[in-house]
C-alpha cells in the first residue's frame, strides 16, 4: 500500500519541557490543525498494530502496518482537527518511537523540545505535589527518580535515528521562554508555513511555595549530566550550582521528596544488568523482570550478552500477555514457579519501593528480589565522583 502524502507534525519531548504551552500557541495558526488530548497517540498505535496484526498473521507486512497506523491517525486527527492545515499532535515521553514515527509517516516532521535537568527535576517534583493537593498518593516524586527519568528519555532520543535527522528540529525550552516569537518563527520555516504573529507563550508554570533543589542537588545533577547536556547544544559553562536567591526560603521545603542517595549510575540499561549481574553472583539463572511499562520499553532492546537468562517481563495486566517487549515475553505473575524463576528485578524510575512490595506479595519469600539500586545508600552528602561518562557515580550498594 503506498505511504498517505499527509502532513503531520508532531511535537515530542522530556516531561515538563513546555510542550502543551507551545501546541496550545502553534494551534492557532491558521495552517496547522490542532488534534487535542492524547486519547489516540501514534506510538500506541504502533504498538497495538504490530501485535494484533502481526501477531495474529506473520505474513502481513511492515508497510501494511504502518499504512494501517496512517490511516487510523488520520482519519482520528481530521475528525477532530477538521480539514484545514497540517496535522499537528503532542505528546512527551515514548522517544523510543521517534524512529519508527520517521519511517511510517515519511512526510512528518518532528519538533523536538528538550530542557535542563534542574528545571525539569524541580517541575516533575512541583507538577506531582501539586496533582497531589494534600492526599496522599503512597508516592511523592523525588530527586533521583526525577532525574533517572528525565535522562533515559534523552538517552533514548540520543540512540535514536531522530536525533540529527533533517526532519527532526530541537528546541530547548530555554530558547522558547527567553525569545518565543523568534523560536515559533524558526519552526514556521522549518514545517514550511508562513510566519504570523500568534498569542504569547504562556511560560513555564509557576507553583505556590515550590520546591527548591538544595545546594547539594544540583551539584550531583549538574556534574552527572555534564556531557548529556552538551550533547543536546547546551553550553556548560552557564552553569551554577547555587541556589537561586529568590529559592533559598524554599530548600528546606518537603523532605519527602529530597535525595537521600544517588543511584550507582542514571543509565537505566546499565542499572538493570548491574542487578542481573548480581543475580548470577548469587548462583541463579532465570530471572524475571517485573512491570512491563514505560521503563521497561526504553531498556529492553537494548539488553543483550546478559550474565543470566531473562526467562520473560511479569506484568499484572493481562492485556499483555503473550506480548514481547525486545526480545522478551510478557507473562502473568502467577506462572513465574512453573518456569523456574529464581530471581525479580523490578523495572520502574519511581516506584520500586512499591513494586518491591508487591512482589513478595505476589513471588513469596522464595523467589528473591535484586533492586536496580539501593535507595538507603550513598548519601548526597558525601562529595561526587566524577566519572569520565558523565553518568556513572559512586556505586550505592
Amino acid at each position: 500500500m503506498a505511504a498517505q502524502t499527509e502532513k503531520v507534525a508532531f511535537v515530542r519531548g522530556t516531561g515538563r519541557c513546555g510542550s502543551k504551552n507551545l501546541v496550545t500557541q502553534l494551534g492557532r495558526h491558521p495552517d496547522l490543525a490542532h488534534v487535542p488530548g492524547n486519547q489516540v497517540l501514534p506510538e500506541e498505535l504502533i504498538d497495538w498494530s504490530r501485535f494484533r496484526l502481526q501477531t495474529s498473521d506473520p505474513r502481513i507486512s511492515g508497510e501494511a502496518v504502518a499504512a494501517a497506523c496512517r490511516a487510523y491517525f488520520h482519519a482520528y486527527g481530521r475528525a477532530l482537527a477538521g480539514e484545514r492545515g497540517i496535522l499537528l499532535q503532542k505528546s512527551t515521553r515514548n522517544a523510543h518511537h521517534l524512529g519508527t514515527l520517521l519511517e511510517y509517516w515519511p512526510d512528518a516532521k518532528i519538533i523536538y523540545l528538550v530542557r535542563r535537568p534542574l528545571g525539569v527535576v524541580e517541575a516533575l517534583i512541583n507538577g506531582a505535589l501539586h496533582d497531589a493537593r494534600g492526599r496522599d498518593y503512597g508516592y511523592r516524586a523525588g530527586v533521583a527518580d526525577s532525574l533517572l527519568q528525565w535522562y533515559n528519555e534523552l538517552q533514548a532520543y540520543l540512540r535514536s535515528s531522530a536525533f540529527g535527522h533533517p526532519r527532526v528540529l530541537q528546541i530547548q525550552f530555554e530558547a522558547l521562554v527567553r525569545d518565543p516569537g523568534q523560536t515559533v518563527s524558526e519552526i514556521c520555516r522549518f514545517l514550511g508555513i508562513a510566519d504570523v504573529p500568534l498569542p504569547p507563550y504562556g511560560g513555564p508554570e509557576v507553583f505556590e511555595e515550590p520546591f527548591i533543589l538544595n545546594e547539594a542537588e544540583r551539584r550531583w545533577i549538574l556534574e552527572s549530566t555534564r556531557d548529556i547536556v552538551e550533547r543536546l547544544g547546551y553550553e556548560a559553562d552557564t552553569w551554577s550550582s547555587a541556589v537561586p536567591t529568590e529559592g533559598e526560603s524554599l530548600v528546606e521545603l518537603y523532605p519527602q521528596c529530597r535525595l537521600g542517595a544517588r543511584p550507582p549510575t542514571l543509565d537505566a540499561v546499565e542499572l538493570t544488568r548491574r542487578a542481573l549481574a548480581e543475580a548470577a553472583g548469587m548462583g541463579c539463572a532465570r530471572v524475571g523482570l517485573f512491570g512491563a511499562g514505560y521503563f521497561a520499553r526504553l531498556v529492553c532492546p537494548h539488553l543483550n550478552d546478559l550474565p543470566v537468562e531473562v526467562a520473560c517481563i511479569f506484568d499484572e495486566n493481562p492485556a499483555l500477555t503473550n506480548r514481547c517487549m525486545g526480545a522478551f515475553p510478557i507473562r502473568m505473575p502467577e506462572a513465574a514457579s512453573e518456569i523456574g524463576i529464581e530471581v525479580i528485578v523490578p523495572t520502574t524510575f519511581v516506584h520500586q519501593g512499591r513494586l518491591i512490595q508487591r512482589c513478595r506479595q505476589l513471588f513469596g519469600r522464595h523467589i528473591r528480589v535484586v533492586p536496580l539500586w539501593d535507595e538507603a545508600g550513598v548519601a548526597v552528602e558525601a562529595e561526587p565522583e566524577r566519572a569520565p561518562t558523565g553518568c556513572t557515580m559512586t556505586s550505592a550498594k
